[in-house]
């Protein structure tokens, strides 16, 4: 319960931090708008958001602590604000595929780890950043995460999708390939169809992976 009310509180405090930034951006006050995002960091998690540029998303994960029930929720509000960092600094004609990238890790270790998206426009936010980086050739740690959101969400051709760039960086993951095209075989033709794998296809995937 302690837990909860204090996520509460915070995404309450989140909602008005993503307004007041919101107006900023429709102001063209990128500078301010920065500002309060690093502002809310300190406010909302207690981060000098000086250091963030400096760390891996994983570095981030140790900071904000190791109680899952705070931690995720944290890493889900870093994960927001990094995002919308990410998108000024972009409007000021700067280069922010990597604080999207950092963005998009935080946000899919809150997913993952909670095994839902922690607020409405969760999912759609890691789907925008997917897409938005889309020429990007992220590593193998990040593409299983990847994988592991797609599958989870229904979308079975997404998450084989990822799989094929893994394996092409990391041939030793196929037998958790194998593992993951066993899982699909035991979904209905309905479920497959629904996530653009016929049961077909989870056959002919299966039948291409090559243990070494």
């Amino acid at each position: 319960m302690i837990e909860q009310d204090y996520f509460m509180r915070m995404i309450s405090e989140l909602g008005r931090v993503l307004s007041r930034i919101s107006f900023l951006k429709g102001q063209k006050d990128f500078p301010r708008a920065v500002l309060e995002i690093q502002t809310s960091g300190r406010t909302l998690l207690g981060i000098d958001h000086t250091i963030i540029s400096s760390l891996s998303a994983s570095q981030l994960r140790t900071l904000l602590g190791t109680d899952p029930a705070l931690a995720v929720p944290r890493a889900y509000i870093l994960g927001l604000l990094i995002e919308e960092e990410a998108d000024i600094r972009s409007l000021m004609g700067e280069d922010s595929d990597a604080m999207r990238v950092k963005s998009l890790e935080l946000l899919l270790d809150a997913w993952l780890d909670e095994e839902k998206p922690l607020g409405e426009d969760h999912t759609a936010r890691i789907d925008a950043l997917l897409e938005r980086l889309a020429d990007f050739a992220p590593g193998a740690e990040l593409l299983e995460k990847v994988m592991a959101f797609q599958e989870r969400n229904g979308r079975y051709d997404r998450a084989e999708n990822a799989l094929y760039d893994i394996l092409a960086a990391k041939p030793e993951f196929a037998p958790d390939a194998l593992r993951f095209y066993r899982r699909l075989l035991l979904k209905s033709d309905a479920e497959l169809a629904a996530g653009n794998l016929p049961r077909e296809e989870v056959l002919e995937g299966m039948a291409g992976v090559k243990i070494r």
